[in-house]
């Protein structure tokens, strides 16, 4: 094959001071992966037990609550916009409540005086499943959000706790002792057709849905006696068992990354005299390799973290925002570009962080394609735009940010 040349090989670019589209020439390639949303988790760091939120990658921490109260068990709701949590620690003064993904609208949830931790929401975001200790027994309950209509899902003399929720909404995992060992159950999401998942010689629990809702991560040697325990993974219907983690720290986990190919959790030592576990510390495990990746190593002890599947917005912003905080640029409108066919790069830079909105329109003013939805942080970004065959095709695009915005016109054609 004879060497191209270079125009064959060139590439048109649009340059607008914050906005770069590179058209390409090549057939479209695969629509990258979304970078993964924030990580919610508690610490101990400032003295006394808060939520905490920090980027995928284990930076940015960012205090979310800052109270005397024990704030435990967070999760973040399907959409990003909202956590649930457990305010007042693992006694009778636990209740759940709800917040805006900021910080902000807290608002109290369950208000009977019982142990209630491990919140869980359904998809929609319309009820939270959750575990409470209740005449000396822990059984798993769903309420409504507004916090009505409370059920009871469970009733077994044994155990029941760390519930989950499926993405699809209809089944819900969770831990019980049912059987004399604990193990995960998944039943429907009105407590009927209950299944066992996992062996009895693994005393596993902590249960936690893959994004689409195929496999279930849990964590093993959850019984009292037990010390050690390691990271497995188990398709839903108890087959697939498979072993992630193999080391000589405690390892827990229940949160995916959303492409599933990672989950988020705590690992710790265990003291061989004592049998008792070091402060605890959050890491990302490749769930194909088992490979750790420590994210943070803070003063005090972390655990509990939840990895947002959706990113909608930065959850705290520090001092006074305005609107030139999130300003793309001073300039609004792009020069429009010629391409060869196939896909458009968008390029463009955030100088501060904030929710973006990247949209294709056609000649019509019909959108046809919104490839960015999503919090991101400052700094340079891309997507890319792919168009069918066809001569002469006109698209324009807008790039908004926190009510700043800036746009251009794609035109194809020979």
């Amino acid at each position: 094959m004879g060497r191209r040349t270079r125009r064959e090989n060139a590439s048109l670019f649009a340059v607008v001071a914050c906005l770069l589209v590179a058209l390409m020439s090549t057939a479209a390639p695969a629509r990258a992966a979304k970078p993964p949303g924030p990580i919610l988790y508690v610490s101990d760091r400032g003295g006394h037990l808060d939520l905490w939120e920090m980027q995928a990658d284990g930076s940015s921490p960012v205090n979310l609550t800052n109270d005397d109260a024990l704030d435990d068990f967070p999760a973040w709701s399907a959409d990003g916009r909202r956590i649930a949590w457990t305010k007042g620690g693992v006694g009778p003064e636990g209740e759940i409540w709800v917040m805006d993904a900021n910080g902000s609208n807290a608002r109290q949830v369950t208000f009977n005086a019982f142990s209630h931790t491990g919140a869980t929401w359904s998809p929609d975001g319309r009820q939270i499943a959750f575990s409470s200790i209740r005449n000396g027994n822990q059984d798993i309950y769903v309420i409504d959000v507004d916090g009505k209509s409370e059920r009871r899902l469970t009733t077994d003399p044994a155990s029941d706790w760390a519930p989950d929720w499926s993405p699809d909404g209809t089944r819900i995992a969770w831990t019980s002792a049912r059987s004399g060992h604990e193990a995960v159950y998944t039943m429907n999401a009105d407590g009927s057709d209950v299944h066992r998942v996992t062996p009895d010689r693994l005393e596993g629990g902590i249960p936690g849905w893959s994004p689409d809702g195929t496999r279930i991560l849990f964590s093993s040697a959850q019984c009292a006696k037990c010390a050690e325990s390691d990271l497995w993974a188990v398709n839903a219907d108890g087959t697939g068992l498979k072993q992630i983690t193999d080391t000589p720290a405690n390892e827990l986990a229940k949160s995916w990354l959303p492409d599933g190919r990672s989950v988020v959790g705590t690992f710790s030592n265990v003291a061989p005299s004592e049998k008792e576990l070091t402060s605890g510390e959050l890491a990302v495990w490749d769930v194909a390799t088992g490979v750790m990746t420590r994210l943070a190593n803070s003063s005090g002890s972390d655990g509990h973290p939840d990895w947002a599947s959706v990113v909608w917005w930065r959850t705290v912003i520090p001092g006074e925002v305005t609107a030139r905080d999130h300003e793309l640029q001073e300039r609004d409108n792009a020069a429009w570009a010629k391409a060869g066919g196939g896909a458009a790069t968008i390029e463009y830079n955030l100088p501060k962080a904030g929710h973006v909105r990247v949209r294709v329109f056609d000649e019509a003013g019909r959108e046809v394609a919104r490839p960015v939805d999503e919090w991101q942080p400052a700094g340079r970004h891309s997507t890319l735009f792919a168009f069918g065959a066809g001569p002469n095709q006109v698209f324009r695009y807008r790039v908004d940010c926190d009510g700043r915005s800036t746009s251009g016109k794609i035109e194809t054609g020979p």
